[in-house]
């Protein structure tokens, strides 16, 4: 069997290195176009994500920055530190904050990335956050996934973070919403910076948080 290559990494810089034209997030792009192989099934299978149902700036601003950033983030920390308990505990408190047709894209969308990564060997956390799921003790959440994955694969939280932005910028643009503009570099890098230099704590513990409540 012939074996290809992966192209070089490139990570991001820190946060406040993040340039405002969103320059580092183009030149980290090139880097990591394999990356966008991991996710490549939900992103070919999968209609409409978390910013489906209004504008990108209804996204940004609302459900990314009050729900799946922060999520995203505590779920990536717990995978560092081999935290299941904390995997899950995002996963559940996702579900209970998302309106429930947004969940139901989250997990479907989850449930695409487990299973294009079950072959993958040594998955540690990754493989018990898997068998979690299959025996009902979480519902796998796409940001949940992603954060575990994204530590298998050795990639840092702003990587993890950009790569699931550029997820639903693609899938947005796909759906010929406004996110199609051409801007994605200077947003991602924004969004990023922001969930980035953002302290989770207290935004995890609100209430239900709905945005897009007409699914």
């Amino acid at each position: 069997m012939k074996h290809h290559r992966l192209p070089s990494i490139t990570l991001l810089p820190p946060p406040h290195d993040l340039t405002e034209g969103g320059q580092a997030v183009e030149d980290w792009a090139r880097g990591l176009d394999w990356v966008r192989w991991l996710l490549g099934s939900v992103r070919a299978r999968t209609e409409v994500l978390m910013a489906g149902d209004g504008s990108w700036e209804e996204f940004a601003d609302g459900l990314w920055i009050e729900t799946i950033g922060p999520a995203l983030k505590t779920a990536w920390q717990a995978a560092q530190d081999g935290d299941l308990a904390g995997l899950i505990a995002v996963d559940k408190l996702l579900t209970a904050q998302l309106h429930p047709c947004l969940a139901r894209r989250s997990i479907s969308a989850g449930a695409l990335l487990l299973k294009s990564t079950r072959r993958a060997r040594y998955q540690a956390v990754l493989g018990r956050l898997r068998e979690a799921v299959e025996r009902g003790g979480c519902e796998g959440h796409i940001a949940v996934v992603w954060a575990a994955v994204g530590h298998f694969f050795q990639l840092s939280l702003a990587n993890v973070i950009a790569e699931y932005l550029r997820l639903e910028w693609d899938i947005a643009a796909s759906a010929e919403n406004p996110a199609s503009d051409g801007a994605w570099g200077q947003t991602i890098a924004r969004l990023t910076r922001r969930i980035m230099q953002t302290t989770v704590e207290g935004r995890l513990q609100q209430g239900e948080i709905q945005p897009f409540s007409a699914c």
